[in-house]
């Protein structure tokens, strides 16, 4: 089920989708995968997440022709696993 665009807060948070009265969206407020329109924005998420939230997160390029894992020399061990276990189902 794919759906947006959606800005952040509303699809990360049910209430919030509600208060703002978004209708007919079954993932705002529970959603599985993050996509961002372009690298820049995704990686501003990414790194906000991971260090103000201590995130462990997977991230990947989507679109190339073999699968591409997005790291940083900073991830830990766990994000950079993470990131290799996405790409691997996403070469699937």
């Amino acid at each position: 089920m794919v759906d947006g665009p959606l800005s952040l807060d509303v699809a990360l948070y049910r209430e919030v989708a509600e208060e703002k009265k978004v209708k007919g969206s079954r993932v705002a407020g529970d959603p599985d995968c993050l996509l961002f329109p372009n690298i820049e924005s995704g990686n501003v998420f990414f790194k906000a997440a991971s260090h103000f939230g201590g995130a462990e997160i997977a991230a990947i390029v989507v679109g190339t022709k073999v699968p591409c894992v997005l790291t940083s020399r900073g991830d830990t061990p766990s994000t950079k696993l993470y990131s290799i276990a996405l790409a691997c189902l996403q070469s699937k």
